[in-house]
């Protein structure tokens, strides 16, 4: 019987597994009793001790958010970056602090057969808008670029010293939480995503190859303009919680058996409404299409489902159909 850490390597290598790997328990927020089986354990970078907020909602980054509602993620409403005079003097927290790093050494110690996924602190774009603010971010694109590059060059350099801190504590794959589309588009023309975020993206998941590391990335929105942008620089992993936007069919006849994806059942058209069958339906198509490459697929549960009104029930009955269908060789009618 293969580790729960071999299947998720092979499925990620599209090396045979025994099934498809689950997600479904790790990273519930809310976490809640019942478990529904889990290959992963999620490990992240501690806030740093020492760090005291200026302000209430201020984070480590200097972006303040505020929130209505105890179940959705903070808004930035102030910006650290909202005027490029203050970049001379801005400094990004140090990530390579020791202490940041003593949780994450004492869970991988009790899971050793677990597949270890680290998370990054930031990454390179959905922090962009979060420091600069969404339209001076996209001004900066013509108007500001040497001081946006010189930004996402600072980005770049703290991602790495990251994938070296975890690659040091025995970590197998890191995540960026990278939203980069609307709901029809990606929120820049892909071609100033070529020319200022896919180097660097290229350039992280080098030095995480060199040591081993696979790296995942979550993009929420429509980005089939630029998947093979991220298949020809390394991605390992995409994961997307939404599929019928660009179409389950389309993203396997262009990227199936290339690239792993990860994901729930659409999270917008199918896991939030009240219809099994369709659940069903929505979980044999997606085995189906991406999964049917020796590996290249793996399941999980959305991560915060009281926010966006997932019902538990549709939860559970989705977790069931992964484990009924997704074994191999995938027998689905």
């Amino acid at each position: 019987m293969q580790s729960s850490y071999e299947i998720v390597r092979r499925a990620i290598e599209f090396d045979g597994p025994e099934r498809v790997p689950y997600n479904f328990d790790e990273n519930r927020t809310p976490v809640i009793r019942t478990k529904y089986g889990d290959d992963f354990i999620w490990v992240f970078v501690d806030p740093d001790p020492s760090f005291v907020p200026h302000v209430s909602g201020e984070s480590e980054l200097g972006v303040v958010s505020k929130t209505l509602d105890e179940k959705v993620m903070g808004i930035p409403k102030q910006h650290s970056l909202d005027d490029w005079g203050k970049l001379k003097d801005y400094k990004l927290p140090d990530y390579t602090l020791p202490e940041r790093y003593k949780n994450m050494e004492r869970r991988i110690a009790e899971k050793p057969d677990k597949y270890v996924l680290g998370m990054f602190p930031h990454f390179l774009f959905q922090v962009l808008p979060e420091l600069l603010g969404f339209e001076q971010f996209t001004i900066s694109i013509l108007a500001e670029r040497e001081n946006l590059e010189g930004l996402l060059d600072m980005l770049t350099e703290s991602c790495i010293k990251v994938v070296h801190c975890m690659a040091d504590r025995g970590v197998y794959g890191i995540i960026a939480i990278d939203d980069m589309g609307f709901q029809d588009r990606l929120m820049i023309s892909p071609k100033h995503w070529r020319e200022i975020i896919k180097p660097r993206y290229a350039t992280v998941i080098q030095v995480a190859h060199e040591r081993g590391i696979h790296i995942f990335s979550h993009i929420c929105g429509f980005i089939l303009d630029i998947i093979e942008d991220l298949i020809e620089v390394g991605l390992d992993v995409i994961q997307i919680d939404q599929q019928d936007n660009m179409g389950i069919d389309e993203l396997a006849r262009r990227y199936g058996g290339r690239i792993c994806f990860f994901c729930p059942v659409d999270i917008q058209t199918t896991l939030s409404k009240p219809n099994l069958p369709a659940i069903e339906e929505k979980a044999k198509h997606l085995l189906w299409a991406f999964g049917r490459y020796n590996g290249g697929f793996m399941v999980k549960t959305y991560p915060q489902p009281e926010a966006i009104g997932i019902p538990e029930e549709n939860t559970a009955y989705m977790c069931e159909m992964f484990k009924k269908y997704g074994k191999y060789p995938l027998d689905i009618d």
